[in-house]
């Protein structure tokens, strides 16, 4: 941990983050503008320019008035340095909390917005930053490595944007694929070039290095990859959307992340909701990544942070309000009462009152007569195999009934678009992570897989593990990242939440 890093955590212990209001209170006064007082209004300036390198909006913070006033020689007339002052503090806070309010995004967004430096905070990581403006707002934008590397992103997608290195693709008839030559394919390699994608020659035929890259593309489109390029299709498509498109989209994405903390924990695990893709980093024993299942767009999961506290083998599932509604009850409103006893038995279904402490007969219900957003009766599927959650859950802390698990429907992880789930995140390995969580207890992974439900076995009760270590946890809808290969992917906004930011944070 560095020296900026120490000093924050220290005075973050000391000295609490002061909320939104306290912060609007505060930033009138003159504790945080005498801090800014001390430094220079050149440097000032540099930093206010430099908004755009973390994609904000630099004319937000330095317009052309403030720069015909710099160069009109102002810079020293009191009411100049105070309303840049002014600027500047909005730009330090933009930048560590971000412009919108996660809150106001919507139910796809469980977020809060963070706190903001105390002036004291403010003084110390100013007086480590060596009172330069510009160091100190890049110490208080996010330090978290998918920050970072959408910062790259954004460099490198502007730098070829300013050089004019993003022209429309030449037009080609038919279909590009392995072992075909077309002189589109040379502009084709450059674009994927640009993009990240290694290359193992710039010549007009189609090589397996585009095939490879053809291939993960068409997974980001969330189609099934077949290698080929279409004139009209979704392939080129991809390729073609603008230059500053992508500029747009990876600045909607660095907002989302400043409303996460500045770092993450050595060890914590990301889901990006967009790609349906599991990660766990540990920055000790390493990391796993696999195939996840996201909210559909209808139920989308939500962005939020949590952390997994409990395991649990052989879960019960208590089917959620949402599917109980919409689903279940609908299903079961289309059977006889023969059919609804053979309908529950089948499924290993039972109904409860809602608190769990009666059982109850389903054929004896008037299921027209349930329905609302708070019904009286529950539906509870018993741990087997078949049971909507699989053999594991991965308790979180959540009040929305969001959790990772396992499924019953492992085929689907074989699918391109993976936004099929209900708002919970299925897991494509469960008992690695399982495994993981319970590394060092009497929970080897033996034991685990002794203790799950096996094929026809109905179990009577679930076993919960409770975590001495809980381990972090962020679900995070990201249209843009770049990973370790140094490759920038896109992903569709499915969720909207992009086109949202873009008109919360009127840039």
């Amino acid at each position: 941990m560095d020296l900026v890093r120490i000093v924050v955590f220290f005075a973050v212990i000391c000295c609490p983050f002061l909320g939104r209001a306290q912060f609007e209170e505060y930033s009138s006064r003159s504790e945080y503008l005498s801090i800014i007082s001390e430094m220079s209004i050149d440097e000032i300036r540099a930093a206010l320019l430099d908004a755009n390198a973390h994609g904000l909006h630099a004319p937000t913070y330095w317009s052309s008035a403030e720069e015909s006033a710099y160069q009109e020689g102002r810079r020293e007339e009191p009411e100049f340095k105070s309303q840049v002052a002014q600027k500047y503090l909005q730009f330090l806070r933009d930048v560590s909390l971000g412009v919108v309010d996660p809150s106001s995004m919507g139910s796809d967004v469980s977020m809060r917005r963070k706190g903001f430096l105390s002036p004291q905070q403010l003084r110390a990581v100013a007086l480590v930053s060596g009172n330069s403006a510009r160091v100190l707002a890049n110490h208080l934008a996010p330090q978290n490595s998918l920050y970072l590397g959408l910062k790259e992103s954004l460099r490198r997608m502007k730098e070829i944007c300013a050089q004019g290195r993003w022209a429309q693709l030449p037009a080609f008839s038919g279909t590009l694929e392995l072992g075909k030559k077309d002189p589109a394919i040379v502009a084709i390699k450059e674009r994927l070039r640009l993009l990240g994608y290694p290359s193992a020659s710039m010549g007009d035929d189609f090589d397996n290095s585009v095939l490879e890259a053809v291939n993960d593309i068409q997974w980001n489109l969330k189609i099934k990859p077949d290698g080929k390029i279409t004139s009209n299709g979704k392939t080129i498509n991809y390729l073609n959307i603008s230059c500053q498109s992508r500029v747009q989209q990876i600045r909607a994405d660095m907002e989302k992340m400043r409303w996460f903390p500045q770092t993450f924990e050595d060890r914590y695990i990301f889901v990006n909701l967009a790609s349906s893709q599991f990660n766990l980093i540990d920055k000790v024993h390493g990391n796993m990544s696999f195939r996840a299942i996201s909210g559909r767009t209808q139920r989308p999961t939500p962005t939020m942070r949590d952390k997994v506290v409990q395991v649990v083998i052989n879960p019960y599932w208590v089917v959620p309000p949402t599917i109980f509604k919409e689903d279940k009850v609908e299903e079961i409103r289309n059977l006889t009462p023969s059919q609804i006893s053979a309908y529950f038995e089948s499924k290993n279904f039972e109904v409860w009152n809602s608190n769990l402490s009666r059982k109850l007969d389903p054929a004896s219900i008037d299921w027209w007569s349930v329905g609302g957003d708070n019904p009286d009766i529950l539906i509870r599927q018993k741990p087997h195999t078949g049971n909507a959650l699989g053999v594991l859950k991965f308790m979180l802390t959540n009040s929305l009934a969001i959790y990772l698990h396992d499924t019953n429907q492992p085929e689907l992880f074989a699918e391109a678009s993976r936004q099929l789930s209900s708002g919970c995140v299925r897991l494509e390995k469960p008992f690695d992570l399982a495994e993981y969580l319970l590394r060092g207890t009497e929970w080897t992974r033996q034991v685990i897989e002794h203790y799950a439900a096996k094929p026809g076995e109905v179990m009577q009760n679930d076993t919960k593990i409770t975590l001495e270590q809980p381990t972090s946890v962020y679900l995070i809808f990201l249209t843009s990242q770049m990973s370790s290969d140094g490759v920038i992917r896109f992903m569709e906004d499915t969720y909207q939440q992009n086109s949202r930011i873009w008109k919360s944070a009127s840039w």
